[in-house]
C-alpha cells in the first residue's frame, strides 16, 4: 500500500473492487453469489480465515478466482504489501479485471521501469473502459512510486494529470489526489510550500466535514481520511516546521481506533512533547507508544523504533543505539534525514558520531539541495493546476445539484406520464444519450486538442512550449556531450504597429493578420521547429541549428517572409506588415557548456526583441555569445547595448553595428 514517508504521511487508500485464470470470463465471474452478508461484520483477521476455508472448498476456477480477489483487496485496505505482493503472484489478475491489476501494481515498487510501465498501461485500459476514478488513482499511484525513487519532478507532473482527471471523478478520488499532493509539498518542497500542503489539508478537512453533512452513509470514509489527513498535518509541523505545539494539537486528534496510526502518532507525540522539554509528557506517550499495535510495514515499525530510542535519549533514559545503526533501504530519504540529523545534535558522543557519518553519506549519496530545488519548481505547476482546479469545484458542484433537481422533476413527470407513453419515453431517452455521448466525444477530443493550442491562430502555446521545452534544452546538452555540437536558437517574434492596426482596422482585421502572419511564419521553418503563439502579438520560434550561422539565416528568412508582399484583409486594402524580431543562441559558442533556464533564455530574446524595436523595428536582433556568465542577471536588468560595450555579451543585426549605431 503507498505510502508516502513509508508511514509518515499516508496516501489514503483507493476503492476497489471484487471482479476477476486464463479460462475465466467476466460473466463467469458475475454469475457467482456475493459473499454473505455476515461476512462483511468480520474483523480482518476472522475474513482472511473465512476466505482461506472457502478456498479449501471452492469447486471452480472462477469461485477460487473471486476468493482471491477478495483476499488482495482485504491486504490491501490493511496496508500488508507484503501479502498482498504474494497474492498477486500466486493468483495473477486477468486482464479486464482493473481494479486487482491496480492492487498489485501498489504492492511491488522495487523495479522503477517496469512499475511504471505497469502503470501507464493500466491507466490507459481505464481510460479507455471510461473509468476515470481508477484512472486518478493509477495516476496518483505513478506519482508516489516516482516520488519514492527521486524523480519528484515527475511525480508532480503526474499529480497535475492527476488533478486534471479528478475534475471528472469522485468526491473521494479528488480527495485522495488533493492530499497527496499536500504530502508531496511537504516532503520535497520549501517552508513555502510546506505550508501550502499544510493549507491544502486544511481545506480538505473543511469539505470532508461539508461532505459528511450532506451524505452521511460516508461517514466511515470521512472518518479514516481525517484520520490519515490529522496525522500528516501533525507530521509537517513535527519533521518540518519545527512546531512541536502545533504538532501535539493535530496528533491528538488522530482518531485511536485508527490501528495503522495509533502508533506512529504516539511516538511522533512523545517525540514533539521531549523537543518541548515536557519530560513526563513523553515518558507517557511512549507507554501507550508501546501498548500500541505495530504497522503491518517492516520499514515503518524500523524507522519507527529508531524514534522510540531517540525519544528516551532525549529524556535522558536509556536507549538503544543499535536501533538506529542500519535503517532499512527502503526507508524514505527524508525519514533518514530528518533521524540523522536529530541524532546529530545530541550531545551523546556515540549518537552524535553516528548522526554525522550518516548524513555525510546521504549528502554525498543523494544531493539533497538538487532534489529539493527541482522539486519545488515542479511544485509551482502542480501549485497551479490545484488553484485552478478549487476555482472550478464550486461552479461543478452548484451545476451538479441544478443538475440533480432537474433530474428529480423530469423523474416525477416522466412517471405521472409512464402509463400513455412508457414506449414514447424509452425512446427519447435512448436518443438523449446517443447523442449526449457522441457530443461528449466530440468536447473531449476538443478539449485534449485545445489545451495545447491557440484557439485563433491554430499553433501550439505556452502550455505545450512548458511541457516539450526541456526536451531540446536535453538534446543540446546530449549532442554537446557526445561531441556532434547541435545548438538551438530562441526567437520572439513581435508584430510591428499592431496597435495602431487594431485601431485603424479593428480587432477583425488585427486577427486575420495573427492568422497570416502564423501562417507565413509556418511556411518559412521546418516541421521539427517549435512555433509558439506566446501572446497578443507576440510569438515564440525554438528552432534546432546545422550550422553555427544559421540563426542569422532563419532570422533574415522569417523578417523577409513577412514584408515580402502585403497581407490581404477582407473589405480592406492589402496593408503592409513588417516584424521585429530578437533571438539568443544555446549553447553559447565560445563559452563550455553551461546548462540555462529556458526563462532566462526567452528573457534575453526579449531583450534582443526591445533594442530591436527601439533601434529600427523591420529587423533581428541576436544574443550571439555571453562572455560573462556569472553577469547574467545584471545583463538582464540593463539594456543589451550597455552589456555589449561592457564586453558582457556579444550582439549582431540586421543593420550594421548595434554598439556603433545607438
Amino acid at each position: 500500500m503507498p505510502l508516502l514517508l513509508c508511514g509518515l504521511l499516508f496516501i489514503t487508500p483507493a476503492s476497489a473492487a471484487t471482479e476477476p485464470q486464463h479460462n475465466i470470463s467476466a460473466d463467469d465471474l458475475k454469475q457467482l453469489p456475493p459473499l454473505p452478508d455476515e461476512y462483511q461484520q468480520l474483523s480482518y483477521a476472522e475474513r482472511l480465515s473465512w476466505l482461506m476455508q472457502q478456498l479449501q472448498q471452492a469447486d471452480s476456477a472462477a469461485r477460487r478466482y473471486q476468493l482471491n480477489n477478495e483476499m488482495a483487496y482485504q491486504h490491501f485496505i490493511n496496508y500488508d504489501n507484503v501479502s498482498l505482493l504474494q497474492i498477486c503472484k500466486t493468483a495473477k489478475p486477468l486482464d479486464f479485471d482493473l481494479h486487482y491489476r491496480y492492487m498489485c501494481a501498489t504492492s511491488n515498487s522495487e523495479n522503477l521501469e517496469q512499475s511504471v510501465r505497469e502503470y501507464m498501461q493500466l491507466y490507459d485500459d481505464a481510460i479507455s473502459a471510461k473509468n476515470i476514478d481508477l484512472a486518478t488513482q493509477v495516476v496518483s499511484g505513478l506519482a508516489w512510486l516516482q516520488s519514492t525513487h527521486g524523480d519528484i519532478a515527475s511525480a508532480f507532473r503526474s499529480y497535475e494529470l492527476a488533478m486534471s482527471l479528478a475534475k471528472q471523478a469522485s468526491p473521494e478520488a479528488l480527495n485522495d489526489v488533493m492530499l497527496n499532493t499536500a504530502a508531496l509539498y511537504v516532503m520535497h518542497g520549501d517552508k513555502t510550500y510546506v505550508q501550502k500542503g499544510v493549507q491544502l489539508q486544511q481545506d480538505t478537512i473543511k469539505r470532508l466535514h461539508e461532505l459528511q453533512a450532506q451524505n452521511p452513509a460516508a461517514t466511515a470514509y470521512v472518518n479514516d481520511i481525517l484520520a490519515l489527513t490529522h496525522h500528516n498535518i501533525g507530521v509537517a509541523f513535527a519533521l518540518h516546521l519545527q512546531d512541536y505545539q502545533q504538532a501535539l494539537h493535530w496528533f491528538l486528534q488522530v482518531d485511536p481506533a485508527h490501528k495503522e496510526l495509533r502508533r506512529s502518532s504516539l511516538l511522533f507525540s512523545a517525540l514533539s512533547a521531549a523537543e518541548l522539554q515536557q519530560k513526563a509528557e513523553a515518558q507517557r506517550l511512549l507507554m501507550d507508544a508501546a501498548k500500541a499495535p505495530r504497522s503491518t510495514e517492516p520499514t515503518t515499525n524500523h524507522y519507527l523504533d529508531c524514534y522510540q530510542q531517540l525519544v528516551l535519549q532525549k529524556i535522558s533514559e536509556p536507549a538503544n543505539l543499535q536501533l538506529c545503526q542500519q535503517l532499512s533501504v527502503q526507508t524514505p530519504l527524508e525519514v533518514r534525514l530528518d533521524l540523522y540529523k536529530r541524532m546529530a545534535q545530541l550531545e551523546q558522543a556515540d549518537w552524535r558520531l553516528l548522526g554525522l557519518e550518516k548524513l555525510h553519506q546521504l549528502f554525498i549519496s543523494k544531493l539533497e539541495s538538487q532534489l529539493k530545488q527541482s522539486a519545488t519548481q515542479s511544485a509551482s505547476h502542480a501549485e497551479l493546476s490545484r488553484l485552478q482546479l478549487e476555482s472550478e469545484l464550486k461552479t461543478q458542484l452548484l451545476e451538479k445539484e441544478q443538475s440533480l433537481k432537474k433530474a428529480e422533476q423530469e423523474q416525477h413527470k416522466s412517471q405521472m406520464m409512464l402509463t400513455v407513453a412508457a414506449v414514447a419515453i424509452l425512446l427519447l431517452v435512448l436518443l438523449v444519450i446517443s447523442i449526449q455521448l457522441r457530443q461528449n466525444r466530440k468536447l473531449a477530443k476538443q478539449f485534449e486538442s485545445l489545451s495545447v493550442l491557440d484557439g485563433l491562430t491554430g499553433l501550439h502555446n505556452r502550455r505545450y512550449f512548458e511541457q516539450n521545452i526541456q526536451r531540446e534544452l536535453n538534446y543540446v546538452l546530449r549532442s554537446q556531450q557526445d561531441g556532434t555540437g547541435h545548438t538551438i536558437a530562441f526567437y520572439l517574434l513581435d508584430i510591428d504597429h499592431f496597435k495602431k492596426i487594431n485601431d485603424n482596422y479593428g480587432h477583425d482585421a488585427g486577427d486575420e493578420v495573427l492568422v497570416e502572419f502564423a501562417r507565413r511564419i509556418k511556411q518559412a521553418i521546418r516541421e521539427t521547429d517549435m512555433l509558439i503563439r506566446w501572446g497578443g502579438e507576440e510569438f515564440l520560434l525554438v528552432a534546432r541549428l546545422e550550422q553555427k550561422t544559421d540563426h542569422h539565416h532563419i532570422a533574415e528568412r522569417i523578417r523577409t517572409v513577412v514584408n515580402s508582399q502585403p497581407f490581404a484583409l477582407t473589405n480592406q486594402n492589402p496593408l503592409a506588415v513588417s516584424c521585429t524580431i530578437g533571438a539568443v543562441v544555446y549553447p553559447q559558442a565560445k563559452t563550455e557548456v553551461v546548462q540555462m533556464d529556458w526563462h532566462y533564455l526567452v528573457q534575453l530574446a526579449d531583450a534582443a526583441l526591445y533594442l530591436g524595436k527601439h533601434k529600427a523595428r523591420n529587423c533581428w536582433v541576436c544574443v550571439d555569445n555571453i562572455l560573462d556568465l556569472a553577469s547574467i542577471e545584471q545583463i538582464l536588468q540593463q539594456d543589451l547595448a550597455l552589456s555589449e560595450s561592457q564586453q558582457q555579451i556579444v550582439l549582431s543585426s540586421s543593420f550594421q553595428s548595434v554598439a556603433t549605431t545607438l
